[in-house]
């Protein structure tokens, strides 16, 4: 019983270590870019906080 449950998880550990990065890389590729505010003001050179 337990030699059952040693190759069951030992499935989705794999199955999970290969999905999981690849679904983050194609999650970054699918997402929408950040929209520009070009109303912004541009700051003066050599201006600090």
């Amino acid at each position: 019983m337990i030699q059952s449950h040693r190759q069951a998880h030992r499935i989705v550990i794999l199955v999970l270590a290969v999905l999981l990065p690849v679904l983050f890389v194609l999650a970054l590729l699918v997402r929408k870019p950040v929209p520009a505010n070009s109303r912004l003001p541009v700051p003066a050179k050599g201006a600090t906080r």
